[in-house]
């Protein structure tokens, strides 16, 4: 089974970047690590950490840009002021 290739962000509301990796792909790993640090299981919490990263990742991929978002705000997940989210399927964005 061969790679994707990496996707370089074209798009000023796309993820900031760390090196080869997305924020968002990113930050569950940092997170499971600190928590590992304060509790004293490193190699438990990031492995957890990781499990959520690639589930995350997959959900990403599979589904439409913004998914993600739609199903936390349809869970009660997302807080947000707005009322409803913008629709994901609109790639050009034009300001009031």
């Amino acid at each position: 089974m061969s790679e994707k290739p990496i996707e370089i962000p074209q798009h000023q509301d796309d993820p900031q970047w760390i090196m080869i990796w997305p924020m968002d792909e990113l930050l569950p790993i940092v997170f499971g690590f600190c928590f590992g640090l304060l509790i004293g299981q490193v190699l438990i919490c990031s492995a957890v950490g990781l499990g959520i990263a690639k589930a995350y990742k997959f959900a990403k991929s599979s589904r439409h840009k913004g998914f993600v978002l739609h199903w936390l705000y349809g869970h009660g997940l997302l807080w947000t002021k707005n009322r409803t989210l913008k629709n994901t399927y609109n790639r050009k964005f034009i300001p009031r």
